[in-house]
């Protein structure tokens, strides 16, 4: 629950495969999307009101290698989750803008692709009165093998990671599980 917004994020930008490509590329799809939720559960043991909105764009390419089987792009998103304490109405918001995508994607062998993905941008925990309490920035690099099952359609299975470079400073995607409820504990307790 505690990662349920930067999951959403991580989830729409790697099925976009999105990333940065050639102005020479051909365009599958591009589309604009704005999701909202609101829901009532239990967070660190408050029962609490999270509200949803997350809003973005994803464009997708073919890699220009001949054999359209694999999918680059390029999705920026604008999110943020507001959670609020339904006995005494405290709130705090987790709100992120992002860019994904993978950068560079080669034709290994059969349906197989390695591709590098990028995760770039700010996420950050304001607290009711407008403050920032903590601020995630920098980049996330990964390099992956990647089968596309060749079917000529964007998706397939994940084979292995091949590297990971994190690059900045990351408090609130290394929180555990208790760091993050002493803080909601904190802002809306």
């Amino acid at each position: 629950m505690s990662r349920r917004f930067l999951a959403g994020a991580a989830v729409a930008g790697s099925l976009a495969l999105a990333a940065a490509t050639p102005a020479h590329a051909t365009l599958y799809e591009r589309f604009s999307f704005t999701f909202e939720d609101s829901v009532e559960e239990d967070v660190c043991g408050i029962d609490a009101q999270i509200d949803t909105v997350v809003r973005g764009v994803i464009v997708s390419r073919y890699l220009n290698d001949g054999l359209d089987q694999a999918f680059l792009g390029h999705a920026t998103l604008k999110a943020s989750d507001t959670f609020t304490n339904l006995a005494n109405g405290e709130s705090f918001r987790i709100e992120a803008r992002v860019r994904d995508g993978d950068v560079t994607g080669r034709h290994v062998e059969g349906d197989i692709y390695e591709f590098t993905l990028t995760h770039a941008g700010m996420e950050r925990v304001v607290d009711g009165d407008g403050d920032v309490v903590l601020r995630d920035s920098g980049v996330i690099r990964r390099t992956y093998l990647f089968d596309t099952l060749g079917d000529g359609m964007p998706g397939g299975e994940l084979i292995e990671d091949l590297s990971l470079s994190v690059r900045g400073p990351h408090p609130l995607f290394a929180l555990d599980e208790d760091e993050f409820c002493a803080m909601v504990h904190e802002l809306i307790g």
